[in-house]
C-alpha cells in the first residue's frame, strides 16, 4: 500500500499536504497521527512540527484478465530526473515556508509587524516588507546580517539540517550589490589610469566577495583581501 509521512506546524496541515502528495481524497486514506508536535517556545526555539502517516486504502480487487497487458517500458532518466527535480522543489517549498514563519515569530517579538515575502527557494530567499522594516537594515546592513544568522541557527536547528537563507529587507541587498558593483568598475577605471593601488573601506565577507566577483574578469587589474577580522577590506591594483 502507498504511504508517506508529512511534516507541518499542524496535523491538518501536516495531512492536507500528505493528500496533495498522493492525489487522493480524505475518505480514500488512512491517517495515523505520528506526533501533534509542540508550540515554540521563546524565539520560536523546541517548537515541534507535527508528523502523520497517511496510507492509501487498498482498492477491491478486480478478475485478472485472460490476456496478461504488455509490459510498460521502463522509465527513462529524463523522467527520473523530472521525479527528483519535482522534489527537490517541494522540499524547498517547505523549507521556504518554515523559515518565512520562524522570521514572521521572530519579528513579532521584536515589536515589528511585516509582511515576510519568499523571492526564491534556492537558497531561501525571504524579504521583509511594510513599515519601519529601515530597522532592520542598520547601518550598511550589520542589522540584517545579525538577523539572517540568528534565522539561520533557528531554522537549520529545527530542520536538523543546513540550508542556504538569505534575509533581505525592502530589496536592500539587490540595491547595495548594485552600488558595490558600480564602486569597484569606477575605483578599477581610476587603477587603470594612474597605475596606483586602490585600497577599499572594510567589508564584511559577503560584500567583499561582490567586489572580487564584479572585476575578476577584467585584465588590467586584480583583486585581493587584506586585514584581518573585522578590518579586512579588498585592494584593487594593477594587473
Amino acid at each position: 500500500m502507498e504511504s508517506v509521512e508529512e511534516t507541518a506546524r499542524t496535523v491538518h496541515e501536516a495531512v492536507r499536504r500528505a493528500l496533495q502528495q498522493l492525489g487522493k481524497a480524505e475518505d480514500e486514506v488512512d491517517v495515523t497521527v505520528v506526533s501533534r508536535g509542540s508550540p515554540p517556545q521563546i524565539l520560536a526555539f523546541g517548537a515541534e512540527p507535527a508528523q502523520v502517516r497517511v496510507t492509501v486504502k487498498p482498492e477491491t480487487p478486480e478478475p485478472a484478465p485472460e490476456t496478461e497487458p504488455p509490459a510498460l517500458p521502463p522509465s527513462d532518466d529524463a523522467d527520473e530526473a523530472e521525479d527528483a527535480a519535482s522534489d527537490a522543489d517541494l522540499q524547498g517549498t517547505r523549507d521556504a515556508e518554515f523559515a518565512q514563519l520562524m522570521l514572521t515569530e521572530l519579528l513579532d517579538r521584536m515589536g515589528l509587524t511585516l509582511d515576510i515575502q519568499v523571492r526564491s527557494i534556492d537558497p531561501v530567499t525571504l524579504n521583509a516588507v511594510g513599515p519601519g522594516v529601515a530597522e532592520l537594515i542598520g547601518r550598511r546592513g550589520t542589522t540584517l546580517r545579525a538577523l539572517q544568522f540568528v534565522l539561520s541557527l533557528m531554522v537549520n536547528k529545527q530542520l536538523e539540517r543546513r540550508i542556504r537563507l538569505v534575509v533581505d529587507a525592502d530589496g536592500y541587498r539587490q540595491r547595495r550589490e548594485n552600488l558595490l558593483e558600480n564602486m569597484a568598475e569606477r575605483l578599477a577605471q581610476r587603477v587603470r589610469v594612474t597605475g596606483q593601488q586602490m585600497v577599499l573601506e572594510p567589508m564584511p565577507p559577503d560584500e567583499r566577495r561582490i567586489v572580487h566577483l564584479a572585476l575578476v574578469d577584467d585584465p588590467e587589474v586584480t583583486t585581493e583581501s587584506e586585514g584581518a577580522g573585522d578590518d579586512r577590506r579588498v585592494v584593487i591594483k594593477p594587473h
